[in-house]
């Protein structure tokens, strides 16, 4: 199973993502991938999904929005809670990518790294019938963005790609 990693070069910090590798003398991590130099952040703005958003009726804010539209609420939400400078960074949800100066990047922040796989990862994700393990597996694209979505916007959201599949 694949995983993030840091990764510390001349005191700046750097994320990849790795895999665990057996070999004869023992388990080694196999780089799959190079996510970007790493921006912390702390939270700034304690504010609930649903009041950021002025929702009052979940209902029909989710009957009139698409699971993109949803998530990407959810990210701007994110966003806005750790104070992101959206003039410093390029945040392009459309094609997937963070980036700083054209090069990739990673935030990190509620112990997950919003970077372009994250989003890819979660924007394009796709329920393969077995509802429990898709369930897990949407949670977990969400917890590696580093996304703490709310729990009955999380069953809307994954109730509309359920109905989408079918």
């Amino acid at each position: 199973m694949a995983f993030f990693r840091i990764k510390k070069i001349k005191g700046k910090e750097y994320a990849y993502i790795v895999e665990n590798e057996w070999k004869k003398k023992g388990s080694r991590q196999k780089v799959m991938g190079y996510l970007g130099r790493v921006y912390r952040f702390s939270l700034m703005n304690d504010v609930g999904f649903l009041e950021h958003l002025k929702i009052d009726n979940i209902e029909n804010y989710v009957n009139n929005n698409d699971a993109f539209k949803i998530m990407s609420h959810l990210i701007e939400w994110e966003l806005y809670r750790f104070n992101i400078n959206k003039n410093e960074f390029l945040i392009d949800l459309s094609n997937k990518k963070i980036q700083k100066k054209d090069k990739n990047i990673a935030f990190f922040i509620n112990e997950g790294f919003m970077c372009s796989l994250a989003l890819k990862n979660l924007l394009e994700f796709k329920p393969e019938g077995d509802e429990q393990a898709d369930a897990y597996r949407l949670a977990r694209a969400f917890v590696e963005a580093g996304i703490k979505v709310p729990q009955e916007i999380f069953i809307c959201i994954f109730g509309k790609l359920y109905k989408k599949m079918e």
